[in-house]
């Protein structure tokens, strides 16, 4: 019966369909959620009203200020109680008890009920009494007493507020979420109708466009100006964005390659050097804190790579924060000392708190990608020298290697990206180091300069 419906009604279900479902769950979300905060904020201010009336309370062996303090007689002196010591505030009822259990002072309306559970040091109970939760919290007293006596602060509070808060959150979702589906389906609908009218032209175009597996075809629209043509020309544009993203995914997958060797190079020369005999168990400790953290750092690579790729389209902004570009390139070049292929020397030099507005994973992964370079064009058992040095008003970053070098007219294109010189096509490498680098330099308004001698090695400069 559903093959004899229009494709605007199969839409519409289905379209219809789904919103439910992700309504349904939304509102499940939001009910499980809310449940979650409002009692976490029930259990913070319990906790904090307790951790507050600890500090209102001293053993005193006379009374002092009875007219502003409150004293309970205990042994041969008094608890001195601060006024500020709140029995009751916004359903938090706090009492005061011996080790065995007697209330000294204070509210607590289940107090027959709780008198059974032990007082724990900074735990929280949960109870249910007539269909009421209840939260209960214990301190104990860090004051000297006599004989060494233990004396507890127990604090409860009822979630009543957050049920009731849970149910009006649950009832003007049941009133706006049905409002919403019915105006989604509606549009929906519309929309439908609209985009299916025109179909028969893009259907043909897409059919050139797949037997030519050419991308840059498009609709020719030429002055049509009604829904025919205003819809070939959305479909142009989504050409155009569905070309860059192939050219993007394409670029993606060579970074990935490229961003991904190091912290790969790195977990493996730990674990190699590991495995060499047998080590201690906060050796292996080590050894499992290196490869987690080079873990973490290939997936916030990965992460950083695809918001690399829509910074370069101009679809997203990197944040920025004060960062301590010192320890950045400092606690880089650690890492890339681990690598020590080819026999080569990293060396530091590194100026201490010099601190620049940027973004961390990008000025890593900058100085990551500069080492990497100096590594990959190094020369056997050679030097590469990180430096980080303030000269007036500027912060410069220098890597410096004795490798191969750079003819003086490729210098300038080397920062293209994949653009690899002659003298580099014989060694691995994606050709995306330099240009990433330039990017994130330009992302921080810095200058990225080289000096460089084919056969006497090259030193990258960048410079804030």
């Amino acid at each position: 019966m559903m093959r004899n419906k229009s494709i605007r009604f199969k839409l519409t279900l289905w379209f219809s369909l789904v919103l439910i479902l992700i309504v349904g769950l939304t509102f499940f979300a939001i009910r499980v959620t809310s449940g979650m905060v409002l009692r976490g904020t029930i259990r913070d201010y319990l906790i904090s009203t307790v951790e507050e009336n600890v500090n209102q309370i001293k053993y005193t062996e006379t009374e002092k200020d009875p007219k502003a303090n409150i004293y309970i007689p205990y042994k041969e002196g008094y608890l001195e109680v601060d006024t500020d010591f709140m029995d009751v505030v916004n359903d938090v009822h706090t009492a005061l008890y011996t080790a065995d259990g007697a209330m000294l002072y204070g509210e607590n309306p289940l107090s027959k009920e709780t008198e059974a559970i032990p007082f724990t040091e900074s735990y929280t109970w949960h109870m249910k009494i007539q269909n009421v939760r209840y939260d209960l919290y214990d301190r104990k007293l860090n004051i000297t007493l006599p004989d060494s006596d233990t004396i507890w602060i127990r604090g409860i509070v009822p979630e009543t507020k957050s049920a009731g808060q849970l149910k009006e959150i649950t009832r003007i979702s049941l009133i706006l979420l049905p409002i919403l589906i019915a105006l989604a389906v509606l549009s929906g609908y519309l929309l439908a109708d609209r985009m299916l009218s025109p179909i028969r032209k893009i259907e043909v175009t897409a059919e050139q466009i797949s037997r030519g597996d050419d991308l840059k075809r498009r609709i020719d629209v030429g002055k049509n100006q009604d829904e025919v043509g205003r819809l070939a020309k959305v479909f142009n544009r989504m050409l155009d964005r569905l070309e860059g993203s192939f050219e993007s995914e394409r670029q993606f997958t060579s970074d990935a390659s490229h961003e991904l060797r190091t912290p790969t190079s790195v977990i493996l020369a730990q674990c190699e050097y590991t495995l060499e005999k047998e080590r201690s168990v906060p050796e292996y400790e080590e050894a499992l804190r290196v490869v987690e953290k080079q873990g973490k750092r290939m997936n916030a690579l990965i992460g950083d790579m695809l918001d690399y790729t829509r910074m370069d389209q101009g679809t997203k902004r990197y944040p920025f924060e004060r960062a301590d570009l010192s320890q950045i390139v400092w606690e880089t070049a650690e890492q890339m000392k681990m690598i020590g292929t080819k026999g080569i020397t990293l060396q530091t030099k590194v100026e201490p708190n010099l601190e620049i507005s940027g973004n961390r994973m990008l000025l890593s992964r900058m100085v990551q990608n500069l080492i990497s370079n100096a590594y990959r064009y190094g020369k056997e058992n050679g030097t590469i020298l990180v430096a980080l040095q303030k000269v007036e008003d500027k912060i410069i970053l220098s890597v410096k290697d004795d490798g191969i070098g750079i003819a003086k007219e490729e210098q300038e294109k080397i920062f293209d990206r994949f653009y690899r010189s002659d003298a580099s096509r014989s060694i691995q490498g994606t050709g995306l180091g330099l240009s990433m680098v330039d990017k994130i330099a330009k992302l921080h308004d810095a200058a990225v300069k080289v000096e460089s001698e084919p056969g006497k090695g090259s030193t990258f400069f960048v410079i804030f």
